[in-house]
């Protein structure tokens, strides 16, 4: 379970990258004079920004969630190893 909660961050990560590129590749330094051009190369940028935005958000909370969820199985695996020795230890005695 930890190994997946890294791999999503890592997803984040690789989210962020494609963002920027679809960011960066909306943008035409040619016509960045001409303000017809201008829209589409800003709306583009947002879009792409959202993505990166959004992908990391999406890994960061999922990998939060999941290593919150492996501590609670831990500990409750180890309570119940725990209750399972004492039980065997009872009934050895017995």
């Amino acid at each position: 379970m930890r190994h997946i909660a890294n791999s999503l961050v890592l997803l984040g990560l690789i989210g962020t990258v494609v963002g920027f590129i679809i960011a960066l590749g909306g943008v035409d330094p040619e016509h960045a004079a001409d303000v017809k051009a201008i829209a589409p190369m800003v709306s583009t940028l947002i879009q792409g920004m959202s993505t990166a935005l959004y992908t990391t958000l999406v890994g960061a909370i999922l990998n939060i969630w999941l290593m919150a969820n492996h501590q609670i199985l831990a500990g409750g695996t180890v309570k119940l190893i725990t209750a399972l020795v004492e039980m065997a230890e009872i009934h050895a005695r017995d």
